[in-house]
């Protein structure tokens, strides 16, 4: 007998759960043959940086940021996604690649100089010197993949209905919550990040020197992109966590809402700094490394996790206190900072079968079921023992600690697939 999830929408499908889908990526131009960031300007023809909304730039000039627009779903945003990153690739210089890691490649302190002098928004670069202040250089040249999310009403209308929830905020608090408890899930299956080009000393503010490489992801753990560890927030509910976030802000900790690099953010229908008196519109989800395997750096696999842990914070909800989420942070830390090979420690195993299991009984609901079977066989077969997670798949490429030939013949390969496919 199949157990009954109450509160389903007469027909679940993961394409009814967003009311609208966005992903932004952030990309670095490198030139040949030495793979340091590029110091080609960027393209003009891409329009104007202030207010031009699919074609940005971001903590260096190198640093392409590709954002769509809103889409009904994942695969019309992972469509435009691709689209964007094909005209990126008809705009690069002929000694320009896309890096495709998340960890930037070597830079010598030249490189360093050139960063410091070269930077081309105006109305960005008092925020920048802050950056720079607080975290150094290296910090904010890795780059990642943001997904946002807004819930449709067909997922949301029944669980409020219900009573299940009091409000949209709440639902979407919940999902802040429980996505940022299990996004170890994400950093274990996805992490490709097991190497630093750089070296691991007093330039790199936020880092240690005590991690042995390979990792899977230096991005996603605490030594990569990450807040100090002194900015704690108060996740009891969403007024007190956007009032902490408003409290440090007012305290010069950070700088306005942006400058807050947990997993998930809020994005509310109103200015920065007076959020928590206003609805969420969406989440923006930070929790993934570029894919290099893939020349838009995410694929449906990815995303397809993501909306399942989405769907178990709705229907399997938790009570996740403020000591839960400070635990999260260093579980995911430990995850992260694993050895590629290393299996799961034994209380994520036993949690990971959890959220199968709560995945199986949303499928066998799911009128469109049947397509997630090849994720949640994916997902059933790394519970144990890693054998096809990124990081993994990256250790064989990895000489002499560095992926730089790796990632230099993947960023040639990328651009000329993609000038063959726009040929044709």
């Amino acid at each position: 007998m199949v157990h009954q999830i109450p509160h389903l929408p007469p027909t679940l499908t993961l394409g009814t759960l967003a009311e609208r889908v966005g992903i932004e990526i952030e990309e670095h131009r490198v030139q040949l043959p030495t793979a340091h960031l590029s110091q080609h300007p960027h393209d003009s023809a891409l329009g104007d940086r202030r207010t031009e909304p699919n074609f940005q730039t971001d903590f260096s000039e190198s640093q392409e940021e590709l954002v769509t627009d809103p889409q009904p779903t994942v695969r019309k945003a992972l469509t435009q996604l691709t689209q964007l990153q094909n005209r990126l690739m008809d705009h690069l210089k002929a000694d320009e690649i896309i890096w495709p890691l998340s960890m930037p490649p070597y830079m010598a302190d030249s490189d360093v100089d050139y960063l410091a002098t070269h930077f081309e928004r105006p109305w960005y670069a008092d925020y920048r010197q802050i950056l720079i202040e607080r975290y150094g250089y290296y910090q904010h040249i890795m780059t990642g993949i943001h997904v946002n999310f807004s819930l449709s009403d067909t997922i949301s209308g029944p669980l409020l209905a219900s009573g299940a929830y009091p409000d949209r905020n709440a639902l979407y608090f919940q999902i802040l919550k429980q996505v940022s408890k299990y996004r170890w899930l994400i950093t274990y299956l996805f992490g490709a990040s097991p190497v630093t080009e750089n070296p691991i000393d007093d330039r790199m503010l936020a880092r240690r020197s005590d991690i042995t490489q390979p990792v899977r992801s230096w991005r996603s753990s605490t030594a990569g992109f990450a807040n100090h560890r002194t900015i704690q927030l108060d996740f009891t509910n969403l007024d007190t966590f956007l009032a902490s976030l408003d409290a440090r802000i007012d305290a010069g900790d950070l700088y306005d809402l942006s400058e807050y690099y947990g997993p998930v953010r809020v994005k509310a229908t109103d200015a920065y700094h007076s959020q928590h008196r206003h609805s969420v519109e969406y989440l923006e989800f930070r929790i993934f490394d570029l894919n290099p395997f893939t020349p838009s750096g995410i694929n449906q696999n990815a995303l397809t996790v993501l909306a399942l842990l989405i769907l178990d914070a709705l229907y399997f909800p938790e009570n996740i206190d403020n000591e839960m989420m400070q635990a999260s942070i260093e579980i995911n830390d430990a995850i992260a900072l694993q050895h590629p090979d290393a299996p799961l420690p034994e209380a994520q195993q036993v949690a990971f079968k959890q959220l199968l299991a709560h995945f199986k009984l949303l499928q066998a609901q799911a009128e469109d079921g049947a397509e997630w079977q090849t994720t949640l066989d994916d997902l059933a077969n790394n519970i144990d023992q890693p054998r096809n997670t990124i990081s993994q798949q990256l250790v064989p490429h990895i000489h002499n600690d560095s992926l730089q030939a790796f990632a230099t013949a993947q960023g040639e390969y990328w651009k000329k697939l993609t000038k063959i496919s726009v040929s044709k």
